[in-house]
This record gives C-alpha cells, sequence and structure tokens, in this order.
C-alpha cells in the first residue's frame, strides 16, 4: 500500500487522464527496459509497473506505455514472489 502511494507521487506529470487498476489475480506480465513484471495500472501514456529485483525486493514504478510489452507466461523470467 505505501509502495502504490509512493509510485503515484511520481507519476510523470505530463499524463492527467484518469488511471485504472488492473484486476490483482489479472495483471498481464510484462518486460520494461530488462526488467520481467506485471502491470498493476495505466493511464493513456503510462503504465504502473510492480517486479522483484535479483534480491527479492519489491519495486513498484511507472514507464511510459511505448516502452512496455505484454509477454506471455512461457516468455516471462520475473519472479514467482509477484
Amino acid at each position: 500500500m505505501v509502495a502504490r502511494l509512493d509510485a503515484d507521487k511520481t507519476r510523470p506529470m505530463d499524463d492527467s487522464s484518469p488511471i485504472r487498476d488492473f484486476p490483482k489475480y489479472g495483471r498481464p506480465l510484462v518486460y520494461v527496459n530488462g526488467i520481467y513484471g506485471k502491470a498493476v495500472a495505466w493511464s493513456h501514456s503510462y503504465g504502473l509497473i510492480e517486479w522483484l529485483d535479483a534480491s527479492g525486493k519489491y519495486h513498484l514504478g511507472w514507464a511510459h506505455s511505448a516502452s512496455i510489452k505484454r509477454v506471455t507466461a512461457e516468455e516471462w523470467k520475473g519472479s514467482s514472489g509477484l
């Protein structure tokens, strides 16, 4: 919950469109700039992505929609801890 509040504070200011959340158990698997994660929410121009780093630390951050690629379960190499 705190991570989401922190991520929302860092939302890019050039996008004032509404934020829509993916259902908790229906979040798409994604690949963004070398990171495998899950899409949590989206707006017109950005997606909110969650991932675990190599040490298992949880991260949540915004990425431009052009850099987000949906991947299949077979292609995804993210942590099963999400």
